[in-house]
């Protein structure tokens, strides 16, 4: 293991094996982890496989808009001169990186799953998964700007949702090799490894054997096995089809009985059908299945409040966010969270804490402003569905511009 490159943003790691005819020069995922004491973004994998790797890590994700990334890319390309394959690869963040470093990095092939074309609100308003960082991240024209790429990538991703908005862009700069795997998720990497298909994709890319149609065919033949798949199809049922989505999320929990995203699945479709002592029971189990993950966290406190019990989901709420303390969207849930517990003090603390994480997000304000006005919470307050959002920032508007407000089965609050 050699370092090739590095600066206080960027790390780039040679793990060469006794083949040094075929690279992979791998980007990080968002959430991989902060700094550089960590394994990289399939570092495991493909020092068993016998591959060598380049590992390009970021100090955090920052879809890597470094200056510096032009040398960094020069040392990949310097490190691998000569090989007969080259293989930019990653993963939403890191599939970004894979086609915008692919030229830079000599590649001669790509392999994106579920990339972004850019984040940048210029130029991808539609995206509001990471809102945050997109405001905070100063986008570089000589990272973000024009899209290029010699080789043609494998692009992999779920059309159901705002991915395919993505591939569309990206489709836009360069001809790609787009493979649709609808249900799978974001990212589609989890997916593909439940399934047993991850590795020999990777493999089958690098070398260049990889036949598309075939890899659609065995995936969809290979869903019916997926706790993933069964727990999106469950996530989607309407109302009117909420018995069907109850039989999906118990079909996800059964293919996968320890996985806590299938729990919380499954504890969500019973909570709309107000079996909630049932889905309590679930949400619980997931947090400590997860060891307590912020993500299991939110969902037993949202689980807590529509049951009923807002009070007792105030520290469960509170915990979620000590652990992801730098997230300004999770101080917000937590500002809900309070008012719907009658902690008004605590909403108005936490909603400040968001607008200093994140002061570009006049949501944040407006909400400070309605809290102040002491609107009561809804009966169901908004959790941490873009949906529900949406419901309490129409409120707070509302509140502000005819100066009183009014909960949503009418009454007046003053």
């Amino acid at each position: 293991m050699l370092d090739l490159f590095r600066s206080d943003n960027v790390v780039v790691r040679s793990v060469p094996a006794s083949d040094i005819r075929r690279w992979v020069v791998t980007f990080d995922n968002y959430g991989i982890g902060h700094g550089f004491d960590r394994p990289a973004f399939g570092e495991e994998f493909f020092r068993k496989a016998g591959v060598s790797a380049v590992h390009v890590m970021g100090v955090r994700e920052d879809w890597y808009q470094y200056p510096e990334m032009g040398a960094a890319m020069l040392a990949v390309r310097e490190a691998t001169a000569g090989a007969q394959r080259v293989m930019t690869y990653g993963s939403s963040m890191g599939g970004y990186a894979a086609l915008r470093f692919a030229e830079a990095a000599g590649a001669n092939a790509v392999l994106a799953l579920s990339p972004q074309y850019s984040i940048d609100p210029e130029k991808a308003p539609f995206e509001v998964r990471w809102l945050q960082d997109s405001q905070r991240i100063r986008w570089l024209p000589e990272v973000d700007g024009t899209l290029n790429a010699t080789a043609k990538p494998v692009v992999i991703f779920d059309p159901s949702g705002d991915d395919l908005l993505h591939v569309k862009l990206i489709e836009e700069a360069i001809a790609i090799e787009r493979i649709m795997l609808p249900h799978c998720g974001h990212p589609s990497t989890t997916f593909l490894g439940e399934i047993g298909l991850l590795g020999n994709l990777v493999l089958q890319v690098l070398d260049g054997t990889l036949d598309a149609d075939e890899m659609r065919r065995e995936a969809r033949r290979r869903r019916r096995t997926s706790s993933i798949h069964h727990m999106l199809l469950a996530n989607l049922q309407p109302q009117r089809r909420m018995e069907w989505g109850l039989k999906l999320a118990r079909k996800s929990l059964e293919l996968a009985p320890d996985n806590p995203g299938a729990m919380t699945a499954l504890a969500t479709r019973l909570g709309q059908m107000r079996r909630h002592e049932e889905a309590l029971v679930l949400y619980e189990a997931a947090t400590v299945r997860s060891n307590r993950d912020p993500t299991y966290l939110v969902a037993y406190a949202d689980g807590l409040v529509a049951s009923g019990r807002a009070p007792e989901a105030i520290p469960i709420a509170d915990e979620a966010v000590r652990k992801l303390p730098a997230s300004a969207h999770l101080w917000y849930w937590l500002s809900v969270i309070q008012l719907a517990g009658d902690d008004r003090k605590g909403a108005i603390s936490a909603i400040e804490e968001a607008i200093r994480l994140h002061p570009e997000c006049s949501i944040y304000k407006l909400t400070l402003d309605g809290y102040r006005a002491k609107m009561a919470p809804p009966s169901r307050p908004p959790l941490h569905t873009a949906g529900r959002t949406k419901q309490l920032i129409g409120r707070l508007r509302n509140a502000i511009r005819n100066r009183r407000v009014r909960s949503s089965e009418g009454a007046a609050l003053q």
